[in-house]
């Protein structure tokens, strides 16, 4: 049973879906024109929907947002992925914090826990330990080391045990 044939916008006939999907460089983007190509070839919705893998509901979003915004409504917007903690502007205040934070301790090498109370402390944020350390990452400070060194170790003392412990 066939259901009513959608009235398509206008706007839909004035451009070449085709070449702008050749051309688009995003994924997602690239689908929408292919999707309206389609279309614009008086293909059904339906079988549309049921070649290309995606949604009826879909593709009626994109028209209106054709017939609402024009064109630039169906290319990726802003605001998707994830939000970093840190604007990119106060990396450079968050790491030299964090070597400043390293420089001041006695001994061993700052942890996560240290950087969260950091976060938290000097610039208000509120955040996982695992954001602690991908933000560390994002400014390339990663430190990948052995055990770390008491501060009052003597390496003359270590030595010179070393020389006199008995190989079996």
């Amino acid at each position: 049973m066939k259901g009513l044939k959608p009235k398509l916008p206008k706007e839909l006939f004035e451009h070449d879906f085709t070449s702008l999907s050749k051309k688009e460089p995003h994924a997602r983007t690239r689908l929408r024109f292919l999707v309206l190509s389609h279309l614009k070839d008086e293909r059904s919705i339906t079988k549309v929907s049921n070649k290309l893998r995606v949604s009826r509901t879909a593709i009626h979003k994109w028209l209106r947002r054709l017939t609402t915004e024009g064109i630039n409504g169906l290319r990726e917007k802003k605001g998707r992925g994830p939000h970093f903690k840190f604007p990119v502007e106060q990396h450079e205040i968050f790491k030299q914090a964090v070597l400043e934070l390293q420089h001041n301790r006695n001994g061993g090498r700052i942890r996560g826990e240290d950087v969260l109370k950091l976060m938290k402390k000097k610039f208000k944020v509120n955040c996982s330990i695992d954001t602690a350390y991908r933000t560390l990452s994002r400014v390339n400070l990663v430190w990948i080391t052995g055990r770390s060194k008491h501060p009052k170790t003597n390496i003359e003392k270590q030595e010179s045990f070393k020389k006199t412990l008995k190989k079996s």
